[in-house]
């Protein structure tokens, strides 16, 4: 843990108080945001210890502590008598930049946070899913499908992807701005049985008698409803300037839903839709024509598509694919055996140095793999500081990724929140030799993480 004396330190590092504008931490990471960030004394901060190591973004500077960051984050604004502020969630995206590259980088941002309270539901989804295919018919046969815990295990899992515009209608609502309750109702309309109903039946329909509607279904979706709240921010905004205010409370969210039927049914849900098929599309043909390549070049720079957040616009991709079939070969597999390796990368650190101060950094980086999936404290606390582990960790997730990529292996249910356990019951749910090749991908990460490091790093004795 981090002293009082570190906070001091930091704080006098930055300028004291008077550089400080504002500050605030999220999991891992004391953000500090600078009047002047053009102090050469900013870099001594790396010598401290207890930080991790710092990144610099557009007018903030990110302290790397682990998580202890929380005590150094009160004793720092007790020190410099600065506002408590909300803790914020982890974001690792690097600079913005301007232009292109900052639209770009601004969507990815706005789409992945939209998408990651969500995460929940699935890792929920995943552990009902896992339980009913361990215990049910096509693994040791303890329930029949007619049963009623089997059935209700697997209701309870379909109803989260069923449901999903309602989840993300939330989400995607409390990032952007929009009104909640409205963004339901929009979700609710996508999802409605009289919509589905006249999907089903295929025959041309018109939204008021006025404007053509796409006849897609919208259940398990995920894409359609995020542009449809977006567009709904603007839509409240502009029906809030010029309704009178005595019939504001009536007017806005009525014709905001009836506007914004007729977008999202007629324009913005078939072009989510389209576009959502397409990136699942692009996924899953490189999946199936080059899957070890992919498995191998995903595995070995994970490590680095962590660290500088570069991981945007493939999380979209695949969770276009996981919300449309139920398996991710992509993405979720690599991060699964990245987790993994680095368990087994710190557990040889911890064994193989002798100084205190480092082996008390190989502890906190390796609880926070295990108990939050927190992999910075190993990053910047561990490889980044030795190549050699670096090195290891990633050849062991390249080889790793190669045989999950060439047995074409995927990822059924998020349970890997779970400490180890959950990093095996992901593969659960599909066929056996998919929970089979899946386990075997996570010992070979583990096995060769560990021993690699055992052999090759030397560690430090003082």
């Amino acid at each position: 843990m981090a002293s009082k004396a570190d906070a001091k330190k930091i704080l006098e590092l930055v300028g004291g108080k008077e550089n400080v504008a504002s500050v605030t931490h999220c999991a891992t990471r004391l953000r500090i945001r600078l009047k002047d960030e053009n102090r050469e004394t900013i870099e001594e901060i790396r010598k401290i210890p207890g930080v991790l190591g710092i990144q610099k973004n557009v007018g903030e500077l990110q302290v790397i502590i682990g998580p202890a960051v929380g005590d150094v984050y009160q004793k720092f604004i007790e020190n410099g008598g600065f506002a408590v502020s909300k803790k914020i969630n982890e974001n690792l995206d690097g600079e913005k930049g301007s232009g292109v590259k900052a639209i770009i980088n601004t969507f990815f941002e706005v789409m992945t946070g939209c998408i990651s309270p969500v995460v929940y539901a699935f890792i929920v989804m995943g552990m009902f899913k896992s339980i009913s295919a361990i215990f049910g018919p096509s693994l040791l046969g303890w329930m029949s499908a007619e049963s009623d815990v089997y059935i209700l295990l697997e209701g309870v899992s379909s109803a989260i992807t069923y449901f999903l515009p309602f989840l993300l209608a939330y989400s995607s609502s409390q990032k952007l701005g929009a009104t909640t309750t409205v963004s339901l109702v929009l979700a609710a309309i996508l999802v409605s049985p009289t919509i589905l109903g006249i999907v089903a039946a295929g025959e041309p329909f018109k939204v008021f008698g006025l404007f053509p509607m796409t006849l897609i279904d919208y259940s398990s979706t995920f894409l359609p409803i995020i542009l449809i709240v977006a567009v709904q921010v603007y839509v409240e905004k502009l029906l809030k300037k010029i309704i009178p205010d005595v019939v504001k409370t009536i007017l806005v969210p009525t014709l905001t839903v009836a506007v914004m039927a007729v977008l999202g049914l007629c324009i913005l849900g078939p072009l989510g839709q389209w576009l959502g098929n397409g990136l699942a599309g692009a996924v899953m043909l490189l999946s199936e024509h080059a899957g070890w390549l992919e498995g191998a070049l995903v595995g070995a720079l994970y490590v680095f598509m962590v660290a500088f957040g570069l991981g945007g616009p493939v999380f979209l991709a695949t969770f276009a694919v996981y919300t449309q079939t139920g398996a991710d070969y992509l993405y979720f597999p690599y991060m699964v055996l990245y987790g993994m390796a680095l368990v087994g990368v710190n557990l040889s650190y911890i064994i193989r140095n002798k100084a205190a101060d480092e082996k008390q950094t190989g502890i906190v980086a390796l609880a926070s793999q295990l108990l939050g999936g927190v992999s910075e404290p190993t990053i910047y606390g561990v490889l980044f500081r030795n190549k050699v582990c670096l090195i290891v960790e990633v050849v062991a997730c390249a080889i790793a990724g190669f045989y999950c990529g060439l047995t074409h292996t995927a990822v059924i249910g998020m349970t890997f929140g779970l400490p180890v356990v959950g990093s095996f019951l992901c593969f659960s749910g599909s066929t056996t030799a998919n929970m089979v090749n899946g386990c075997i991908s996570v010992a070979i990460a583990f096995i060769l993480a560990m021993v690699g490091t055992l052999i090759f790093y030397r560690g430090k004795t003082e």
